[in-house]
């Protein structure tokens, strides 16, 4: 009975004091100690003579024997990867072997909807099983991407790692001394958090230090990069004037007495955790799976099954998760402003005070959970508390309905829950998600008290382990609802036969809009099959994404269209050039944005530097040459504002847009000499000066000038990776539009090499930022975009598709690939290919190998 907690013993004797227990003894003429034993050994022979299992391990077939400290994160801290990131709400790796090993030994497969840091998806894999987990909060996604990658290094690589790490540590302070705060995220801070200071000023100043740092180390090393953001994130909260007690808040002045903030000192510490970790850290075979982020979306994921699933979901106790990793959140740019937090609290299972919203729909209740929220309709002394419970019970039993479709036969739950109490009234929700599963097939086979607890009001509560099977009359339970007919098959099917993009007008390689040529761009789409696609699979109204959107020539024929539209791109150029496209400006923001360049330019001073930066850039000849060097300096000034000055509005991007477009070309408007307008080949001709800003007027003029009809839907351009976590208001999506980049193809940070020297690249960052793009990486596998598609499964409106314009060559058949990748999340409904032989060449004689576009549609 050694793993048994103080609390499970006294209930075993039945007593509540010491002195109850010494009266009861002298009534039986007992010592305390032989009364002790003689009641233990009464309880644990009725316990296993009972279905009566109110003790840890009584009466199963399996006991579960282990010590609850276990079912805590605080038994887990001498493990491996187990303090990378301290998460209290979870258990340890031990709890998770015991629970597999008593309840689902033979499962070939563990699902865990509420993953946390991923104790229970890396167990599993250790243990030789597939392993698959959702997990909503990007802090702990981004946690558990690290330990999969230590767990799968092999054994040459781990060794290089752990001395990356080790150097990194002992260097740490130069570097980070040598890195310059990083501006934008100073910015954020701001936006998000407004007046409040977390961190002393010159902590602050090494946070945003850090950013940088991490920045510059992940281009050079992306494995040792993901690897310091995690012992940053560790260090964040430790180094801050916040404590983590239960949630988040300020330290007490008590606390802060004596309080010396290292922020330096904390990380090294975590990365020689990290380094010595991972050394000692048995390889797994099996990789985890993300298979999703919001578990009450998986009614959307079809064709999956499950063999067990272990978890331990949100406690009903008031916590906000997501409050309490703001600044973390905060720190992976995952917040850019105050709304964020407040739509991932909407989207999480509702479990605390501040996840309640009248906008959260509440579906059906268990009858024990309608019981528990009318008494506290009556006695509540916050009204949202009634509801957080409502909207809790409606949510976890959807979840549980939806998990339940995709078990296996004989497949097993096993969860770990607690309950909880509000205004003087229980609240079990270990009753909810009895109910919530039975009703979905599957029956209670056991229940293990793991903790036992008093709530303020000094109602008992306990932590339980729940195991669910299948009833024997739900061996074949209906199958889960069917995706609703789709309205787009009849305009697809004529798209194929007609391919309205290459007849008549559309086939004009001007057509389209004018502001289609705001800024010329290799690796373009055609206008007119952006149009012909958007108005194919969407209607006025709608909301999409394009993940690879470029210079955002799908998101405006979506705006022209009346469609909502967010374009992703990683290209500085590409997102400024497309914001100037879809975003909503104003001329008298243009004009402002004008003036202050306009009286930056008086000033025509060059810093050494910047005179440096333009002398290093030698692509198809120096970057020098191709200007006369008054034009140049001015082009050097007017690169130092906007750097200083990102644009931080569509105005400002139109601008930088318009400037770019005449950075070099072949006609009277460009500031270079005779070059060409998409890829700044070589120059020719004379040299003279071509003075800045007329250029850049005439050109803002005449982009301006042009109207949209009404019905424009404005648009939105990201600076994200499509493969990295999507921003939460792109969301309730009605498609997936994009083409991503082909394989073998063009490399567009190449052809696009001035602009992006002109938005801040250097001459190292054309060496390593590379190493981030799609293009370069989907030739590692195209597994890469199994992030972008998973996030797009998730994001759909029920019903929504995704179209993926594609290039085939002898190379690599993208569409069966990417069609291979999808699987896990959609169905193919179509594939189709489309001769190119007649596009153009645009004068750049190389396009790649691409023989036919593609078309993946998938549902």
């Amino acid at each position: 009975m050694k793993h048994l907690t103080s609390d499970a013993l006294r209930s075993a004797l039945g007593q509540e004091s010491f002195l109850s227990l010494r009266s009861d003894a002298k009534r039986h003429g007992r010592s305390v100690n032989a009364f002790c034993i003689h009641m233990l050994r009464n309880q644990l022979r009725a316990s296993r003579d009972s279905a009566n299992l109110h003790l840890p391990g009584f009466g199963t077939a399996n006991p579960l024997t282990l010590d609850p400290i276990q079912a805590t994160f605080v038994g887990g801290r001498d493990q491996p990867l187990h303090e990378w990131y301290p998460y209290l709400e979870g258990y340890s790796p031990a709890f998770v072997e015991a629970v597999i090993e008593n309840y689902c030994p033979n499962a070939t497969s563990v699902f865990d909807p509420f993953a946390g840091t991923g104790t229970t998806p890396l167990t599993a894999s250790r243990l030789g099983k597939k392993a698959c987990f959702g997990e909503i909060n990007p802090v702990l996604q981004f946690v558990i991407a690290a330990k999969v990658l230590a767990l799968r290094l092999r054994s040459r690589d781990r060794v290089r790692l752990t001395h990356s790490l080790l150097v990194l540590a002992d260097v740490l302070d130069k570097r980070l001394d040598d890195s310059s705060p990083d501006a934008q995220l100073r910015r954020t801070h701001d936006s998000v958090f407004g007046a409040s200071v977390f961190f002393d000023p010159e902590v602050f100043e090494d946070v945003l230090r850090y950013r940088t740092l991490i920045d510059a180390i992940g281009r050079e090393d992306p494995l040792v990069g993901r690897f310091l953001t995690v012992a940053v994130l560790r260090s964040l909260i430790p180094a801050s004037r916040l404590i983590r007690r239960g949630d988040l808040r300020f330290r007490t002045d008590a606390e802060m007495a004596g309080f010396q903030p290292d922020i330096r000192g904390a990380t090294r510490t975590a990365l020689r955790r990290i380094a010595q970790d991972t050394q000692v850290s048995s390889r797994i075979d099996e990789t985890p799976t993300l298979l999703l982020e919001n578990a009450k979306r998986l009614h959307l994921i079809p064709d999956v099954s499950f063999a067990s699933v272990v978890t331990s979901p949100p406690y009903l106790n008031g916590t906000n998760y997501f409050r309490n990793t703001k600044v973390e959140l905060w720190f992976l740019r995952c917040l850019g402003s105050r709304d964020d937090l407040a739509r991932l609290r909407y989207s999480s299972l509702t479990c605390g005070i501040n996840d309640v919203t009248v906008r959260k729909p509440i579906g059906r209740l268990p009858s024990s959970a309608e019981r528990v929220v009318s008494r506290l309709e009556e006695v509540a002394y916050d009204t949202r508390i009634p509801r957080m419970v409502a909207c809790f019970a409606s949510e976890m039993r959807s979840i549980l309905h939806a998990v339940a479709d995709r078990m296996q036969e004989d497949g097993t739950i096993v969860i770990d829950i607690g309950d909880s109490a509000y205004a003087g009234v229980h609240v079990p929700t270990d009753m909810f998600i009895e109910e919530s599963l039975d009703s979905a097939g599957f029956e209670l086979r056991d229940q293990v008290v793991l903790r036992r607890r008093f709530s303020r009001s000094q109602i008992r509560l306990a932590q339980k382990l729940l195991v669910f099977a299948p009833k024997s009359t739900f061996a074949s339970r209906p199958p889960s609802s069917q995706t609703p007919p789709r309205n787009w098959s009849a305009a697809w099917t004529a798209f194929k036969d007609t391919l309205p993009h290459q007849q008549g007008e559309f086939a004009k390689r001007n057509w389209g809009h004018p502001l289609h040529s705001l800024c010329s761009y290799q690796g373009k789409m055609k206008p007119s099959l952006a149009a012909h696609l958007v108005r194919t699979f969407t209607s006025p109204g709608d909301r999409i994404v394009d993940p690879f959107s470029g210079v955002g020539t799908i998101p405006f024929e979506a705006a022209l269209h009346g469609v909502t539209a967010w374009g992703f791109d990683i290209s500085p150029p590409a997102v400024h050039i497309a914001a100037g496209k879809i975003g909503n400006w104003t001329l008298a923001e243009c004009d402002e944005t004008v003036q202050r360049l306009r009286d930056c330019l008086k000033d025509r001073d060059v810093r050494s530097e910047d005179m440096e930066s333009a002398q290093s850039i030698r692509f198809n000849g120096d970057l020098t040459s191709y200007f006369h060097e008054e034009t140049l300096r001015e082009i050097l000034v007017a690169r130092r504002f906007f750097l200083a000055h990102p644009p931080s509005s569509a105005a400002e991007s139109l601008v930088l847009a318009c400037l770019l477009h005449i950075l070099h070309g072949n006609r009277p408007y460009a500031l270079s000499r005779r070059s060409h307008p998409i890829t700044p080949f070589a120059p020719t001709g004379d040299t003279f000066y071509r003075p800045l800003m007329p250029r850049l007027v005439d050109k803002l003029n005449r982009s301006t000038r042009v109207e949209v009809e009404d019905g424009f839907a404005h648009g939105y351009s990201l600076f994200q990776d499509a493969t990295g976590w999507w921003p939460s208001e792109v969301d309730s999506l009605d498609a997936v539009i994009t083409s991503p980049p082909f394989f073998s193809s063009t490399r567009f940070y190449l052809g696009n090499w001035m602009r992006l020297w002109f938005c801040g690249w250097e001459r190292r960052d054309f060496q390593d930022r590379p190493a981030a793009f799609v293009e370069k990486r989907q030739k590692g596998g195209f597994d890469v975009y199994r992030p972008m598609l998973r996030q797009a499964r998730e994001r759909l409106r029920s019903g929504g598709v995704v179209v993926l314009h594609l290039g085939a060559s002898k190379k690599c058949d993208m569409a069966k690939e990417l069609a291979r990748v999808a699987k896990r999340w959609f169905r193919v409904v179509d594939t189709y290919s489309e001769c190119v032989s007649h596009c153009e060449s645009h004068g750049i004689r190389d396009k790649g190998t691409v023989s036919s576009h593609q078309y993946l549609v998938l549902q």
